[in-house]
């Protein structure tokens, strides 16, 4: 395992104020971001009629997701009476940090949070259903893995880092005529009740982090793109 002091520290992207998390918290501009992350880029009216929304409801609150730093006019497409919109380059991070805030903020992003992990689930679940509809090279390229592991605290922080460096590589790949979008989500945490390490559970046994089944500050990365 790599030792985490000797991993470089890795961008958390666009960190916003609590004041630019509360925009997140009306639905459309949530699904906007959402159904925008899995563009890549995008009109108003491409979204309004992808959402069921009117061109002038997802112009407007576009650009409020503009004016908070979510996203970002892309560089010399569109007209200035048709814009296109993308996600903020190197994506947007909500710190651990946000759901130990005042109650009114830990609030608002316990409310994005969630509504991000619906729609992750629904993307997910909608992927599956048509999965035998793709072209067998796809299905075979599709991945979904599961594992416990027996890990501390800075060794899952490690971990993570080492994921999203491989991840960060990978973006760096320029499209091309067989490439598609995809999209990879990576989620690691503890099992079982919290606790202090060191601190006995249920059974009496001490917590070492671990799990037989073969407090960092981290960043939510997942709640981002780019």
């Amino acid at each position: 395992m790599v030792d985490p002091a000797d991993l470089p520290v890795a961008s958390p992207g666009y960190v916003p104020e609590p004041g630019a998390l509360k925009a997140l918290v009306h639905p459309l501009r949530l699904q906007l971001l959402e159904a925008l992350s899995v563009r890549g880029q995008a009109t108003a009216t491409q979204l309004a009629a992808e959402l069921g929304e009117s061109s002038g409801a997802t112009s407007y609150h576009l650009r409020q997701l503009a004016r908070h730093g979510f996203i970002e006019e892309v560089a010399g497409a569109g007209t200035g009476a048709e814009r296109w919109w993308r996600p903020v380059t190197g994506g947007w991070t909500m710190p651990a940090s946000v759901q130990r805030a005042p109650s009114g903020i830990a609030a608002t992003a316990g409310t994005v949070i969630a509504t991000l992990l619906e729609a992750s689930h629904r993307r997910l679940m909608e992927f599956y259903r048509t999965l035998s509809q793709w072209p067998l090279p796809w299905q075979r390229a599709v991945s979904r893995q599961q594992a416990h592991l027996e890990l501390t605290p800075e060794q899952l922080r490690a971990l993570s880092f080492e994921v999203e460096a491989v991840v960060d590589r990978f973006r760096q790949l320029p499209p091309g005529p067989d490439t598609r979008r995809v999209r990879v989500e990576f989620v690691a945490f503890p099992v079982g009740e919290p606790r202090e390490p060191g601190e006995p559970d249920e059974s009496g046994k001490p917590d070492a982090g671990r799990d037989n089944d073969g407090d960092g500050d981290g960043p939510d990365r997942a709640a981002g793109d780019g």
